[in-house]
């Protein structure tokens, strides 16, 4: 159970500089989970949102927490000891309880946003994609998706103010009081700035336009919203235009500045305009903000929102911890109970093994009965064989569920066994089909 391991760093802990350029975009998710295997970690994941960067891994590395460190610092440019003081590492019990949380919606910035357990899954079947999972975090993530749906049909704790796209477009309110002779300027057309463009359709926003990395993309969005489908390259043309800035590309550096806004701001005559940054990395530059009539948030800024609506769900916290306690208790004792698997498999083989071994030495004997007297003492030496391996297999199972990696090896050279897998590892999990988002989300 000690292999399962968790490093990462989130809102909670790393400030979104660091958060920004920890993040890993979807094209170097792959190279980054082969050199994290070449490291010693047998199966690994990388999620990656704008809240948060984690490595879930399963791994008999015991310095797998330097290991995982030092892959992420040489990745990013970090210092490893400047990254060692924001990150957080779990392992055993603990890590297995943090998937749980993370994928419930218990330690996102919005507590019990649904979004998450999207980006949860695309982890996931990135990882799989690259042949980085295996038993053990298949069993585990589909545990996690499990206790996510548990959590959003039977708590109240995905009820009201839910995503990140709800609590920025709360911000409207702040700068505008009349939205229907606004123009809202979307860029990137990603899940989250789409949830985005659906709120302001619910306030009324007046003209929408939509950008991104392909023409083709955007006016697939501009179809469904009734909105005008421009290139990513008229960018500064319709900027003016736009009372509203709402940007979540995959970008890996700024895709607007304060230059760019104070020429916009020009021909603006100065007019109020709110820029919603929903990307990590930041697509917005900081120095956006010190142009004058630009509103700009960016992911850390939706705190204060969130602090306004957690007490309003906070009293479904104690249910949802029960849950988990109780679906993470469960996952432990049957994952250790499943690490017994290979050793009863082979306590079974080789008690067939003798058998048969004892019936063909019969053979001759048994071949002069009727068809109806071997079958008696076929069904016989069946009967004796399940009977003397019951205690044993009863015993291995029960004593499995609290038995360490060390207590299945002793186990096993007293049977007279080699285990045919490591010891805790469990046995194959059939992964369920999980589906893909389409753009990533922050």
């Amino acid at each position: 159970m000690n292999r399962f391991v968790i490093l990462g760093i989130s809102h909670k802990f790393a400030p979104l500089e660091v958060r920004e350029r920890l993040a890993y975009s979807d094209r170097r998710v792959p190279m980054a989970l082969r050199t994290l295997r070449e490291a010693g970690c047998d199966e690994v994941a990388i999620l990656s949102t704008c809240n948060r960067v984690e490595v879930i891994a399963f791994t008999a590395e015991p310095g797998a927490r330097a290991k995982i460190l030092s892959v992420l610092a040489t990745d990013h440019a970090f210092a490893p000891d400047y990254l060692d003081k924001h990150c957080y590492f779990h392992r055993g019990p603990e890590a297995v309880t943090h998937l749980l949380r993370v994928a419930g919606g218990l330690d996102s910035l919005v507590l019990g946003e649904t979004q998450v357990l999207n980006q949860v899954k695309r982890a996931y079947l990135m990882a799989q994609s690259e042949n980085a999972t295996g038993k053990a975090l298949n069993a585990l993530f589909h545990k996690a998706f499990h206790v996510a749906k548990r959590l959003h049909h039977e708590t109240d704790i995905s009820r009201g103010q839910l995503s990140i796209s709800s609590v920025a477009v709360s911000y409207v309110d702040r700068v505008f009081e009349d939205l229907h002779k606004k123009t809202a300027l979307l860029i990137g057309a990603g899940e989250v700035g789409e949830l985005t463009l659906t709120y302001l359709r619910e306030r009324n926003v007046g003209r929408v336009i939509i950008m991104s990395r392909t023409l083709e993309r955007a006016r697939e969005v501009a179809t469904r919203f009734g909105g005008d489908a421009v290139p990513m390259d008229l960018l500064e043309d319709y900027l003016p235009a736009a009372d509203i800035v709402v940007s979540q590309t995959s970008s890996e550096t700024p895709v607007l500045n304060g230059a760019t806004f104070a020429r916009s701001q020009r021909k603006r005559g100065w007019s109020p305009v709110l820029a919603l940054d929903l990307a990590v990395p930041r697509d917005i530059a900081r120095d956006a903000a010190e142009v004058e009539g630009v509103f700009l948030y960016n992911v850390d800024d939706l705190e204060e929102v969130v602090a306004e609506h957690a007490m309003a769900r906070s009293r479904e916290l104690e249910h949802c911890h029960a849950i988990i306690r109780q679906e993470a208790a469960e996952f432990v004792a049957g994952f250790h109970v499943l690490a017994a698997g290979p050793l009863i498999t082979q306590l079974r083989a080789r008690a067939e093994a003798a058998k048969q071994a004892e019936l063909a030495r019969l053979a001759h004997v048994l071949d002069q009965l009727p068809d109806a007297a071997r079958q008696e003492v076929a069904a016989f030496a069946d009967r004796v064989v399940n009977k003397l391996l019951h205690p044993h297999i009863a015993a291995l199972r029960a004593e499995a569920a609290h038995a360490t990696p060390e207590d299945l090896r002793r186990a096993a050279r007293l049977l007279g066994l080699e285990s045919e897998a490591p010891a805790g590892q469990p046995a194959e999990q059939p992964a369920a089909p999980v589906q893909l988002p389409v753009e990533k989300s922050p």
